[in-house]
């Protein structure tokens, strides 16, 4: 695992570094959000983003990767409420910790982060009325043409269609691509469904509501 570690403390940057180069793991440091930018290619597995540092805030970093890049953000952040958690989510973030935390922790959310973002080795097509995915390179399309998702987009949408015709509660929908460990408002559920019918467009009514429990998919109506 090569992680990218976007922190203006000194002592939270090396206290994470020394853990994870304990467990085999390269850590590469960045001191404020410009560094970070500079620092981030391809060869990164994943990337560690405060959201209050001088000069760029983590938000518009996070911002940033995600006009260019799919890389797993994982927030490291003493502003653990709600409406913080909602607005990194919205600009991209895969998942959050809140400060303090135990290095421990935030290693095995970085497994288990990375885990989530493993890609089948196996092409596969997958079709739903006008929708067209192609599994290998997440690419999807809607009546012939390419729509962009973000990571937990694409999740979410391939959620539904491996339950298509079912109907998933918002908690589970909370489970499955957030994670068990996430704590914060339903909300989330329902901002990324809204986000995901504004991309799917005519494909868009394949997610029908389900008042007071959640959502399901069907794409023959």
């Amino acid at each position: 695992m090569k992680v990218l570690l976007v922190e203006d403390e000194k002592l939270i940057r090396q206290f994470i570094v020394e853990y994870f180069q304990k467990q085999g793991e390269e850590v590469i440091e960045a001191s404020d959000g410009y560094e970070g930018l500079s620092l981030l290619d391809d060869s990164f597995d994943l990337v560690l983003l405060d959201i209050m540092m001088p000069g760029i805030d983590g938000y518009e970093v996070c911002k940033q990767i995600r006009q260019k890049n799919d890389i797993p953000i994982l927030f490291i952040s003493a502003l653990s409420d709600d409406d913080n958690k909602l607005k990194g989510y919205d600009l991209g973030a895969d998942d959050f910790i809140s400060k303090p935390f135990t290095p421990s922790l935030l290693y095995a959310k970085c497994n288990a982060l990375l885990k989530r973002f493993k890609k089948d080795e196996q092409g596969m097509i997958i079709e739903e009325g006008i929708i067209r995915i192609n599994d290998d390179t997440h690419e999807v399309y809607i009546d012939g043409e390419k729509v962009s998702l973000s990571h937990k987009e694409y999740q979410m949408l391939m959620y539904f269609i491996d339950n298509k015709r079912k109907i998933l509660s918002r908690d589970q929908l909370l489970d499955r691509i957030w994670g068990y460990d996430y704590y914060g408002d339903q909300r989330i559920v329902d901002t990324y469904v809204k986000k995901l019918r504004k991309k799917l467009k005519a494909a868009s009514v394949y997610i029908q509501t389900v008042v007071k429990i959640g959502y399901m998919f069907d794409s023959k109506g």
